[in-house]
């Protein structure tokens, strides 16, 4: 992290064409950075994405119709089920 001298302020790196500086957000100084300082900074972009913009994803499943058998086989395991919550 670099300060600025005229304000003392954070200064922070920004890219212009090919070369890297550090600007103060303050007064606005700007200081040309060597090739290996340069390398100790990481420039990153935040990008704000309107409501518009946001996509949801929903996922709908088919639901399988039970046949007879199916379906009696679960009333019974529920029954147990239950019998079984009783007793305990």
């Amino acid at each position: 992290m670099e300060f600025c001298e005229k304000c003392g302020s954070l200064m922070k790196p920004t890219k212009e064409n090919k070369s890297t500086f550090l600007v103060c957000a303050t007064c606005s100084k700007k200081l040309k950075l060597t090739k290996t300082k340069s390398k100790d900074y990481t420039l990153t972009r935040k990008i704000e994405h309107s409501h518009a913009e946001k996509l949801e994803v929903t996922e709908v499943k088919k639901l399988r119709i039970l046949t007879a058998e199916e379906r009696e086989e679960l009333e019974d395991s529920y029954g147990d089920m239950l019998e079984q919550m009783d007793t305990e």
